[in-house]
């Protein structure tokens, strides 16, 4: 069965408008691409793939294939109306009810806490509606504000993966810091 998913969700300061392949779109993410290499670019080994607005179009495309297939949705998170950066589900598994999340906002609104909001919008609407059980986020161990992102969004500290892939920025090997929380857990949380 595919996912027919929302095209907007919506939380008390942001929203979360559904990442279509328009030209609009690609020109908005590649602007904030653009602006925050430096702060994108230890953690996210695709900001050294998007040169241009026609690379932001082709992951818009290919990302579409995704998302009616049902494995993965991704929205930019606006603030006040501005797009800031992108938040999603992806490695959607109906079977074992199982997705994960991944995220990054521009310089100028990181730790303000519009990311671990889009975290909870997105995990309740995932839990309540598409019943998933179990939501994880992963990060680099160095990604102090994504860890604290799942900290805070009440995210279960399940394990560190060592060396489990390179890091060209570092030059080195990287650990990975998992993440979950169970449809039990959200619900106790309300």
């Amino acid at each position: 069965m595919t996912i027919k998913f929302k095209e907007q969700l919506k939380g008390k300061r942001i929203l979360l408008r559904q990442t279509k392949p328009t030209l609009d779109t690609a020109r908005r993410m590649f602007e904030q691409v653009e602006i925050n290499r430096k702060h994108l670019a230890p953690w996210l080994p695709w900001e050294k793939f998007t040169k241009k607005v026609e690379d932001s179009m082709k992951y818009l495309f290919d990302k579409e294939k995704e998302t009616n297939e049902g494995k993965k949705i991704e929205y930019g998170i606006y603030v006040e109306g501005e797009y800031v950066g992108n938040i999603s589900m992806f490695d959607i598994n109906q079977t074992k009810k199982s997705g994960e999340i991944g995220y990054w906002i521009s310089k100028e609104f990181a730790g303000k806490g519009y990311v671990t909001e889009a975290v909870k919008v997105l995990e309740a609407y995932f839990f309540r509606t598409i019943k998933l059980n179990r939501i994880q986020i992963k990060c680099d161990e160095k990604n102090t504000a994504s860890k604290r992102v799942a900290e805070k969004a009440g995210y279960v500290f399940e394990g560190k993966r060592r060396q489990d892939s390179y890091c060209e920025y570092y030059k080195d090997f990287r650990n990975t810091l998992v993440f979950s929380k169970l449809k039990s857990e959200f619900k106790k949380q309300k």
